[in-house]
């Protein structure tokens, strides 16, 4: 068996050695492929950067746009309000913050309520470990 291995592994060898041809020597290949390398960096390095630039024209014409807009329509409404003398007023419709259930406003209910979920997950986390404590327990005994 092993004589069988054996010259298996010497004609393999010796098939491998006996070929003229070695890669790491021809230099155009090892041209070609860095030109291969360089090519595809050079690509993508170009495609990110028409990329970095479509999304700063876009930007820039949004901003244009928006501020242009704007103009507009504070242009509309300060000539609105020049001509427009009908004595409407504006009335503050909002409550004072004492409508709310219990006298609390909202801020002071959501945290409240933060605070209760808090303490219920608390409260299972401790529970559910003290089962498997005893769970534990009853197994080892």
């Amino acid at each position: 068996m092993y004589r069988k291995l054996f010259a298996i592994a010497i004609v393999f060898v010796i098939g491998i050695l006996s070929f003229s041809v070695c890669f790491a020597t021809d230099n155009n290949m090892l041209k070609d492929a860095a030109n291969d390398v360089r090519n595809v960096v050079g690509g993508a390095e170009n495609a990110v950067e028409n990329g970095v630039n479509d999304i700063g024209n876009m930007a820039r014409d949004d901003s244009n746009r928006t501020s242009q807009d704007s103009q507009t329509s504070n242009n509309t409404a300060m000539g609105n309000g020049d001509n427009n003398n009908s004595g409407y007023t504006a009335t503050r419709t909002a409550t004072d913050g004492t409508g709310t259930f219990m006298n609390m406003n909202a801020t002071t209910w959501t945290w409240l309520i933060i605070g209760l979920v808090t303490i219920a997950i608390v409260a299972l986390v401790w529970y559910y470990g003290t089962q498997l404590n005893s769970s534990n327990n009853d197994k080892m005994e």
